[in-house]
């Protein structure tokens, strides 16, 4: 780790020498930055240049602004191979004790950006006070915390190549709005963020670089940036559990649906359940849209599946080639489908709201109480409607299959609606013989099995068969109908989705028992699994909006291992 100081100035040339003296003591070189000055600073700044005693100074021809030279200094810092810089305003208002503390706790955190935090006497101007105490709140708003106790300070240890990062690819202010903007960008690029109290005093006859008008609406427009930057990045930080954090780009070269992470399970659920709770429906689609609309702006695979699902779908029913609206009431369909997942696991959907097949007033009119049956489910429509109804309908238990990933994420929703929820979720990446021998006690209690059959696990995919579905030949899982024969109950094919304001279940025997001839395995699976897929391809095409594989569903084996 190697620590120097920056010091931007700009027409500042009472104190600096005093400055660059004080800073030297911690036998740290120092990088001055002169930003356009005046003659006189000129001349003070050129005299001070001396890198055999480990100061050196360079002079920008126009005046560019604080952030302008604050960069110059770090990417200087960088080509002589400093890791960390400590940016010092040459004014001499900051309490140079403190860069003591300041070192120690960078070598404490390397990772973290270390800023003072500013203690002022009576010589602060009022106005300045009220306008860093606005700019604080605007700053919570932005990070979603109260992390960052103060962002204008200018005495604070910058990582170097973390901070030309944030520079080069998303940029900064150049001038008054520097300091914030820079500190809030590293906050969601996940870099933490330490205080050291320290003194600030305001010098008398202190010449202020600050334009009361041009900074104030440079400001202004630096926390719009802010704020929309913030709700852009809010799924991501949902997704992360409620912190910023590194863009890894692991989500765009991955061919596997599971590998595809599906972001913000548990804290989006509980957010939106929050704002359902308190606001209603109408008021948690407003609050989706721009979250969805996120989505869609960044999701290339998922809204690349969407094209490729609704354009198959426009050449059975010879309907128009589907355009990006299409896909976007698509990505709006599936928000729609989690709102009704907090209906159903609250309690506030009750069977009444659902229109079952041959008018039927229960569930259980097509199984007797104490049967145990498979339920072979897909991502169409909103199948939780049936999990979690049926889950309140009788004591029993329903016990759903779930990619391990999900399985964590769903069951802590669970906890949090729907505590006394009688739905066990177990995690699986295959089905092998601790699974089976775990569901035949199940089974054996009269239990439910639910398990989707449209997508093929991770871990399994030359465990599947391809049978036609939609124009093409497309992987079907072969575990599920290797459970079923396994268990030997009864096998439902189950769908629920949403109809205007209410809810339509589809519901049919697959078979009574699932055989499986040792001779011909998978050509039996194979038929067992066109049966499900053609029952499935009916309700697809009469609601396509109410499909969520948002990828590549028809990829064959030579694509996914590219």
């Amino acid at each position: 780790m190697k620590i120097c100081a920056v010091i931007p100035t700009h027409n500042h040339h009472d104190v600096l020498a005093d400055v660059v003296s004080r800073i030297r003591e911690y036998d740290l070189p120092v990088i001055i930055i002169d930003d356009g000055s005046n003659a006189q600073t000129h001349d003070v700044v050129a005299a001070l240049h001396d890198p055999e005693n480990g100061v050196t100074c360079q002079h920008l021809p126009e005046n560019g602004g604080k952030g302008v030279a604050v960069m110059a200094g770090l990417a200087l810092a960088e080509r002589a191979g400093f890791t960390h810089a400590i940016q010092v305003d040459a004014d001499g208002q900051h309490n140079l004790d403190r860069i003591a503390e300041m070192i120690r706790i960078a070598r404490e955190d390397p990772a973290a950006l270390i800023t003072g935090l500013p203690v002022y006497d009576d010589s602060i101007p009022q106005k300045r006070r009220i306008g860093r105490w606005v700019s604080h709140v605007w700053v919570w708003i932005e990070t979603l915390s109260t992390h960052i106790r103060d962002s204008m300070c200018g005495f604070r240890v910058y990582p170097v190549s973390e901070s030309l990062a944030v520079w080069r690819e998303e940029g900064c202010g150049h001038k008054m709005d520097f300091d914030t903007e820079l500190m809030v960008r590293l906050y969601w690029r996940g870099v933490p963020v330490r205080h050291v109290p320290t003194e600030v005093t305001y010098p008398e006859n202190n010449t202020s670089n600050f334009r009361m008008w041009k900074d104030n609406v440079l400001i202004t427009w630096m926390h719009t940036r802010l704020f929309f930057g913030m709700l852009a990045r809010l799924p991501g930080f949902i997704a992360r559990g409620g912190r910023f954090g590194p863009k890894t780009g692991t989500d765009r070269n991955q061919s596997h649906w599971a590998e595809i992470d599906e972001r913000g399970m548990y804290w989006g659920i509980r957010f939106l359940g929050m704002v359902y709770r308190y606001g209603g429906r109408r008021l948690c689609m407003v609050v989706m849209f721009p979250i969805i609309a996120y989505f869609f702006a960044t999701g290339r695979i998922a809204r690349r599946a969407s094209q490729d699902f609704l354009t198959r779908i426009a050449a059975i029913t010879n309907q128009p080639k589907p355009g990006l609206r299409d896909s976007f009431r698509h990505f709006m369909n599936f928000g729609e489908s989690a709102l009704d997942k907090i209906a159903a696991w609250s309690g506030e959907m009750k069977i009444d709201d659902l229109d079952l097949p041959d008018h039927a007033d229960s569930l259980f009119a097509y199984i007797p109480r104490d049967q145990a049956v498979i339920l072979f489910v897909s991502h169409f429509g909103n199948i939780e409607l049936v999990r979690a109804i049926a889950s309140r309908d009788r004591d029993f238990r329903v016990n759903v299959l779930l990619h391990q990933k999900n399985a964590a994420r769903f069951g802590r929703v669970l906890q949090k609606f729907a505590p006394e929820s009688q739905v066990d979720l177990i995690e699986v990446t295959d089905i092998g013989p601790d699974t089976a021998m775990l569901l035949r006690e199940k089974v054996e209690r009269g239990e439910w099995i639910v398990i989707a059959a449209d997508r093929v696990a991770i871990g399994a995919r030359d465990k599947s068969v391809r049978v036609p579905f939609l124009g093409d030949p497309a992987p079907f899982p072969q575990g599920p109908f290797v459970l079923a024969h396994l268990l030997q109950c009864p096998v439902y094919m189950v769908a629920a989705w949403r109809n205007g304001k209410r809810f339509e279940i589809a519901w049919e025997k697959l078979a009574d028992k699932i055989t499986l001839p040792r001779a011909n395995r998978t050509g039996k699976i194979t038929e067992y699994a066109e049966q499900y897929a053609g029952w499935l391809e009916k309700l697809v095409v009469t609601k396509p909006l109410q499909w969520f594989n948002f990828y590549d569903f028809w990829a064959n084996k030579k694509d996914d291992n590219e």
